[in-house]
């Protein structure tokens, strides 16, 4: 009996040592696998973060362009929204004055580089056109060119060519005369106003684009 129970012990012995082994090898597969799988993700969060980096000053100036445009856009909004509705509550050459007041004040410095200083995506646009510098999507250029077009289309020119011939007009007229009161109420509040919203939403495109081409950069 003792040599039944000694040989019988024997393959016992050798079958769980036979079993052993394959389960420190799935243990060594899985801790491989999810090291590898940390790894990747690790790699890939890695990759998605060096693709946000400024590398290059031309990224810098057109983030600098998408900032300062959307800004533009949301003071053109502003008046379009909130200050001209309101002003167009109060007596007509209360509201005049008021106006021609906020006309003269906003002319400064920090406003000029605010509702311009987006044009500097003329910069990477034209870099990019002369190969100076160069991409791996090139729509990126594209992108460019249209937001520096549609700006200075869009908001540039309807500037200098609606919105300011009639902040002029507007400082010439007499607030308590009929000539008066009938530019403020049949031209300013009404065509500059329309003019003031379509500059806004140009600059607000124009943002729109000038970030699609930062993202390509």
């Amino acid at each position: 009996r003792r040599g039944k129970s000694s040989s019988s012990s024997q393959p016992t012995q050798r079958m769980l040592g036979y079993h052993s082994t394959p389960t420190t090898s799935s243990e060594q597969l899985y801790d491989a696998t999810e090291n590898n799988a940390i790894a990747t993700a690790l790699d890939q969060t890695s990759s998605m973060t060096k693709d946000w980096y400024l590398t290059s000053p031309y990224e810098l100036i057109m983030l600098t362009s998408v900032i300062l445009n959307a800004m533009a856009a949301g003071i053109i909004i502003i008046f379009s929204n909130t200050i001209m509705p309101a002003l167009s509550t109060l007596d007509p050459n209360v509201g005049i004055n008021v106006m021609n007041t906020i006309n003269t004040i906003i002319v400064n410095p920090l406003f000029i580089i605010v509702f311009f200083g987006g044009l500097i995506s003329a910069i990477p646009t034209v870099a990019m056109i002369q190969k100076k510098v160069s991409y791996d999507n090139p729509a990126a250029q594209y992108y460019a060119l249209a937001s520096t077009l549609v700006y200075f289309f869009g908001q540039f020119m309807i500037t200098v060519t609606q919105n300011v011939p009639r902040n002029n007009a507007l400082l010439e007229v007499d607030p308590m005369s009929e000539d008066g009161i009938n530019y403020w109420k049949e031209d300013y509040l009404k065509s500059w106003v329309a003019w003031n919203t379509a500059r806004g939403v140009f600059a607000f495109l124009s943002a729109i684009l000038g970030a699609l081409s930062l993202s390509l950069m």
